[in-house]
């Protein structure tokens, strides 16, 4: 017999025994064992992705469940798999392109697809082989992927089914635009930065009373060729007998443009009034609507001032823009004050530029069994831990708008709508949409598809994986759902993931599930998990959220070759109470690796 080292040595052990257990088929679920069922869908993380923290958390708690789970002799089955990423994974490749000097323009769509591919194949399994290293006891043979064959099915079977339904639509309606990748973007994908900039108190000049002016306050002067109105609170007495009257815009083309009452203005900011630029901010749309406003878009996709800016701005980037109309409304005398201003700015996550709201065309969903998703959580067939997340997503679901489901990508689900050539799809009603000599939608395309033109938009990556509890277990094909054992591991047992996508994954798989599970079943059959553990954020021994950029995270990597991935799995658990946010602390991860040094030094005495 082998000599037994003195001290724990945990890569050659951690290698080692990974081997046997895979090698013995330790971790596979059995779709056909008569034991009572406990599974776990893995969040899929990006097909960009690699190990962090965080990850590090999320897969430790899940692991433990699912060993404990074959302790008990449960048939336990966790899934693994990636999500295609759309942003992301094109982002990624276009920067490639970008080095040769070329776009995605350049290659054509199926071209730069195949480099999409090509990219995912060589580099998209990164964060599965470093899950291995965690020892995650996923069943890999099950490893699911986002855009594989039978899952693309199951995404655009939904499309197809809900906008047959009524629930999807096409509409143009404001939505958080990236000028850089050129495309819609959920909130999600949107990250709000501390900036510093100037806040501008501006003149408009009354038609009937020259020398009387109302004065307005904006960050963003370069808008205001884009003014249709200006809007007061119809109880504010600084106002009397202005409503109805006209003001001139005193910045692009000439125009008079009325003053307008609405009780969406806040009285206490600034001068009370506010101007009302319908195609650059989601109040002022709003605003429009109700006041049947025109609407005047001043930026290009790109964010560069088109011609209706007026001559002396178009042409311009939107930042340069906003300097020089701040200089033309200064030289016209429009230009009251300039002062310092500090506000929360969004910006892209992917291009880190500040998004643009912006008037488009969009594929829209209405959610399907909203009251049903409230009862599920409310009632008790879903249990989320901590309780307290329970009351932020009903109070989500009570105030829920639809959803902007489509994306300007080519990476992605390609939306499965053509239109008869010829058509004007800016013309385009509802009662147009429904109509299949004008507009087809199926799963296989029209059988004519020289008279057609595909939809150019792919599906939001988020109208993906809301289906992952049970489009991995084979829906909709039945032949898959029998192999894969649907009707044994579904509905799924536990989900592990963070609050911060509540309303982005965990409240659209439960409706999701409700709709397209076992229809006319008791609700306990059709959601898609029972429990929800929500992990805390872990911080830095400041406080602030870990990340790339902040320099704060160490590589989960090297801290398993310093520890041992025991070592750090038993450290970060050990400082992480349940749904609480974490600050991270490396002589944790030391005790650890420290506590399994014990336990081989123990072992070792009684051989």
């Amino acid at each position: 017999m082998s000599e037994i080292t003195k001290s724990y040595e945990p890569r050659d052990v951690e290698k080692k025994w990974y081997a046997s257990w895979l090698a013995a088929g330790a971790f596979a679920g059995n779709a056909h064992d008569n034991r009572d069922p406990y599974t776990i869908v893995i969040p899929p993380p990006n097909v960009t992705g690699v190990l962090t923290m965080g990850h590090v958390l999320n897969n430790t708690l899940q692991d433990v469940l699912i060993r404990r789970a074959r302790l008990e002799g449960r048939s336990a089955m966790w899934l693994p798999g990636t999500d295609h990423a759309g942003i992301a994974t094109q982002t990624v490749v276009e920067r490639e392109l970008r080095k040769q000097k070329k776009t995605r323009h350049d290659f054509g769509r199926e071209r730069f697809l195949e480099k999409v591919w090509e990219w995912r194949h060589e580099k998209g399994g990164i964060i599965l082989e470093q899950l291995r290293r965690l020892g995650a006891s996923c069943d890999w043979d099950r490893t699911q992927f986002t855009m594989d064959p039978h899952y693309s099915r199951a995404v655009l079977t939904v499309f197809v089914d809900l906008f047959r339904k009524g629930h999807i639509y096409r509409g143009k309606r404001m939505v958080n635009w990236c000028p850089v990748s050129q495309t819609a973007l959920s909130d999600e994908e949107v990250i709000m930065k501390p900036a510093s900039g100037s806040l501008y108190r501006v003149r408009y000049e009354r038609v009937d009373a020259p020398g009387t002016f109302v004065e307005v306050k904006t960050t963003r002067p370069e808008t205001i060729p884009g003014d249709v109105a200006i809007a007061v609170h119809p109880e504010d007495p600084r106002y009397a007998g202005w409503v109805g009257r006209k003001v001139r815009r005193p910045l692009g083309p000439a125009a008079e443009i009325p003053i307008i009452a609405d009780a969406a203005v806040d009285r206490e900011f600034g001068t009370g009034a506010l101007k009302i630029t319908p195609a650059h901010d989601k109040t002022d749309f709003e605003i429009g609507l109700r006041h049947r406003l025109p609407v005047v878009d001043v930026l290009q996709s790109n964010g560069v001032l088109n011609e209706l800016a007026g001559p002396e701005l178009a042409g311009m980037e939107r930042f340069a823009a906003r300097k020089r109309a701040a200089e033309l409304l200064k030289a016209s005398g429009a230009l009251v004050a300039e002062e310092n201003h500090a506000n929360n700015v969004g910006f892209s996550e992917r291009a880190d530029v500040p998004i643009e709201p912006r008037l488009t065309w969009q594929w829209w969903l209405r959610y399907p069994r909203v009251e049903e998703a409230k009862a599920a959580v409310r009632d008790g067939h879903i249990r989320f831990h901590p309780e307290r997340w329970s009351k932020v997503y009903l109070h989500w679901l009570e105030n829920i708008q639809d959803w902007c489901i489509s994306r300007q990508l080519w990476w992605g689900h390609r939306i499965p709508v053509w239109y008869r050539k010829g058509l004007d799809r800016e013309k385009l009603t509802e009662q147009d949409l429904r109509d299949p000599a004008k507009v087809h939608v199926s799963l296989e395309g029209p059988a004519d598809p020289e008279n057609w033109v595909q939809e150019d938009d792919v599906l939001d990556t988020w109208a993906s994986s809301w289906l992952w509890p049970f489009a991995t277990l084979g829906w909709p094909d039945r032949e898959a759902q029998a192999k894969l054992g649907l009707d044994h591991f579904y509905p799924t047992t536990t989900l592990v993931t963070g609050p911060d996508i509540i309303f982005f994954w965990v409240a659209r798989m439960i409706m999701a599930g409700l709709e397209f599970m076992r229809p006319g079943e008791p609700i306990e059959r059709r959601i898609p998990f029972r429990h929800v553990y929500f992990t805390g954020i872990i911080r830095d021994a400041q406080g602030r959220k870990m990340s790339k950029s902040l320099g704060n995270s160490p590589d989960p990597l090297d801290l398993i070759d310093k520890y041992g991935a025991d070592g750090l799995r038993l450290g970060i658990v050990s400082i992480a109470p349940q749904g609480q946010d974490i600050r991270f602390q490396e002589d944790r991860i030391e005790s650890g690796k420290n506590f399994c040094n014990k336990l081989w030094k123990i072992g070792r005495a009684h051989v």
